[in-house]
């Protein structure tokens, strides 16, 4: 077997376990709950397409001020506030720590920055 397919299937198999991990799970579960939703689902719709709106504006020149935000921060603490998409958040934050543990673990093994590694060439 060549290195690549080691590499990928070593890959694919942490995946598994990954998505068998408690911590893991629980955050996919939300996850799943918020894009289900059909409220949380469309708070955060609204919230990216107010935002994509900004950096147009952005981009364009076009000068942001308090005005402009306003639309985008209401929404966003709405979004911030719904039980379901609050939880999943709760559930990001205590397992990003978790998978970052486990990137510096790889990085142990394979005696370079695992994280590094991964981005596009």
């Amino acid at each position: 077997m060549e290195l690549k397919e080691q590499i990928e299937a070593a890959a694919r198999q942490l995946g598994q376990f990954l998505r068998q991990d408690d911590y893991v799970r629980t955050y996919l579960d939300a996850l799943k709950e918020t894009q289900t939703d059909p409220e949380a689902s469309a708070l955060e719709k609204q919230m990216h397409d107010v935002y994509e709106a900004l950096i147009a504006r952005q981009q364009a020149e076009e000068g942001l001020d308090g005005e402009n935000i306003l639309p985008f921060c209401k929404i966003r603490r709405e979004a911030q506030n719904h039980p379901l998409i609050s939880r999943r958040n709760d559930m990001l934050r205590l397992l990003r720590p978790y998978l970052s543990q486990i990137a510096d673990e790889i990085s142990l093994v394979l005696g370079a920055d695992y994280t590094k590694l991964a981005l596009p060439q």
